[in-house]
């Protein structure tokens, strides 16, 4: 008898485990399906590239040029982690003002993972390329961000390849 009860309750927690995942995940990933890309989303992946994998609309799939070295960048900054810490979609502030209309759901059609960040605990990089355009600055920053920030919590990437490190640079500089 209790072996029964038991099978109801266990059936009971999938059932409900099942229901919330469809609700956190799938249900709004139907949503974002429905959403067209904009102009910007487009020019992203032609820019970048697939970031998830093969697809049917890659650039190199639709013989567009190979993604450039702000792409192989934004591959770097997946890999290493860099968005672990830094958002790429600050809170709207009068910066706006500044560097224009917000980002909308629809600029982010098409990536994976989006990089928003997973929480702040580094100055976001939205328009880093507006504030520190100088190539050669996260250079060596990446390298080692001691050199230029004394109290910076950031770990050195001195062991990647210095094409990475190119890479990663001028996607830095392409946030504008």
């Amino acid at each position: 008898m209790a072996y029964r009860e038991y099978k109801f309750g266990t059936m009971m927690i999938a059932t409900l485990f099942v229901v919330t995942l469809s609700i956190t995940i799938l249900f709004p990933t139907l949503q974002m399906a429905k959403i067209p890309p904009t102009a910007t989303a487009v020019q992203k992946a032609k820019d970048y590239g697939s970031e998830s994998g093969w697809t049917a609309e890659d650039p190199m799939m639709t013989g567009d040029t190979r993604p450039t070295m702000i792409g192989k960048g934004k591959v770097v900054f997946i890999r290493e982690g860099c968005w672990w810490c830094h958002t790429l979609l600050p809170e709207q502030t009068q910066d706006w003002q500044y560097f224009g209309a917000p980002p909308t759901a629809a600029d982010f059609v098409g990536e994976s993972p989006t990089v928003f960040g997973s929480d702040r605990k580094a100055p976001d990089l939205l328009h880093v390329g507006s504030r520190l355009p100088i190539k050669g600055w996260h250079l060596v920053h990446h390298a080692n961000p001691r050199a230029v920030q004394p109290k910076s919590m950031m770990p050195a990437f001195n062991y990647l390849r210095k094409k990475d490190l190119d890479a990663l640079a001028d996607y830095m500089a392409s946030l504008k």
